[in-house]
């Protein structure tokens, strides 16, 4: 056991250097799930609901992406400014929900699922909105922020009454 310590701090004493280090026996992948999940579906949507542009900022990461369906990106200052000058209206039965989660370190981690709401099209009919999007967190100062967010498959099915 000693021997296992040693290694460990040996180990970590190396990847210091290169930015820190945190032992298998600290992560606990179900604690991580359970933040994410809330950060993601609880937070981000909270944040949006009430156009808080000030904890949105500090919620996202500094160097945060938005990736459109068409691949164009946009900043993480942008995004601020748009929900500022363009308040946010989110539907009443807006749901999130996580398909699943991918650690890619102990550190980061991809969460990606389905965006479910009822809207209004342009046209102004009702419709049953329905999108996919694939979110990158980071751990850092004891967080998971959102890297990036990529959105995709937007759809707008009419109901029919």
């Amino acid at each position: 056991m000693l021997r296992d310590f040693l290694k460990i701090a040996l180990t970590c004493s190396f990847v210091a250097l290169a930015g820190g280090c945190a032992s298998e026996a600290s992560f606990d992948e179900t604690q991580a799930r359970a933040a994410l999940t809330h950060a993601k579906v609880e937070t981000w949507r909270a944040l949006y609901r009430d156009n808080n542009v000030d904890d949105l900022n500090a919620f996202l990461a500094d160097d945060f992406t938005l990736i459109g369906p068409d691949g164009t990106t946009t900043s993480k200052s942008a995004v601020l400014a748009d929900l500022r000058d363009n308040p946010w209206n989110m539907p009443e039965d807006f749901i999130y929900t996580v398909d699943d989660i991918i650690f890619m370190s102990q550190k980061s981690a991809l969460v990606y699922g389905q965006g479910n709401s009822t809207r209004t099209a342009p046209d102004g009919t009702a419709c049953h909105h329905t999108y996919t999007s694939s979110n990158a967190f980071r751990f850092e100062g004891g967080h998971w922020r959102p890297v990036s967010s990529h959105v995709s498959g937007g759809t707008c099915t009419p109901i029919n009454e």
